[in-house]
């Protein structure tokens, strides 16, 4: 958890401008807090957005993002008929222009329905407040689920999940996030995007040394 959701490639394009994002890994980097960005520029227009995806063959991301919280986590603020609603988590779905409802699945229960836009809010998920948690054990990804946010923060709570903190307990606690973000990238398809800090790294390395030195000198005669 804390894999940046907005790194860039080379062209300074966002993840979510990649023609090779299927529409899983888009909906999770969308609950994620991801964003579109061209050339480095954070792309805000609802034409611009849908103009870069249908130019990259990505029409379910396209669909999307053509309402305001298609494919975001959000929060229930209100709902008359549903009080034990409010204050839950779901994911936004489909838009339903005509009711200006968006079709969501609650987090947790997994239940299904139809809430009108101005009953939810955006609430991307963060490394303090995930809704679930991915480690790495054996060199492989494990996500752990939990009954409600609330048992899945004091996790996290527990782990002392601030940066900081991790930094205090374990010295290569940096390490460690870095390559659980690369496995995570790896996992779904994307190894060849790089953070900001990526390429930098790889200028840092020192170079290979050249000549190595001969040991010894000339063998003495008996």
């Amino acid at each position: 958890n804390g894999a940046d959701a907005n790194i860039f490639d080379a062209k300074g394009s966002s993840v979510l401008n990649n023609e090779d994002v299927s529409s899983k890994t888009g909906r999770f980097l969308l609950s994620w807090g991801a964003e579109l960005f061209d050339k480095g520029e954070r792309i805000a227009s609802k034409e611009m957005k849908l103009g870069l995806c249908d130019r990259g063959g990505n029409a379910a991301i396209a669909k999307l993002l053509s309402s305001e919280l298609g494919g975001r986590r959000c929060e229930v603020v209100s709902a008359r008929l549903r009080g034990d609603l409010v204050g839950k988590t779901c994911v936004a779905g489909e838009y339903v222009e005509e009711s200006d409802q968006y079709r969501v699945t609650m987090e947790f229960t997994d239940e299904s329905l139809l809430l009108a836009a101005n009953k939810i809010r955006r609430r991307d998920r963060t490394p303090r407040d995930p809704g679930y948690y991915v480690e790495c054990k054996k060199n492989r990804l494990a996500r752990r689920d939990f009954k409600s946010n609330e048992a899945c923060r004091a996790f996290i709570a527990s782990l002392g999940s601030d940066v900081g903190e991790l930094s205090k307990v374990d010295p290569d606690a940096d390490a460690k996030a870095e390559q659980a973000a690369a496995d995570l990238l790896a996992e779904l398809g994307l190894g060849d995007l790089e953070g900001p800090s990526s390429s930098a790294s790889k200028n840092n390395q020192p170079a290979a040394s050249g000549k190595k030195k001969k040991r010894g000198g000339k063998k003495k005669r008996r």
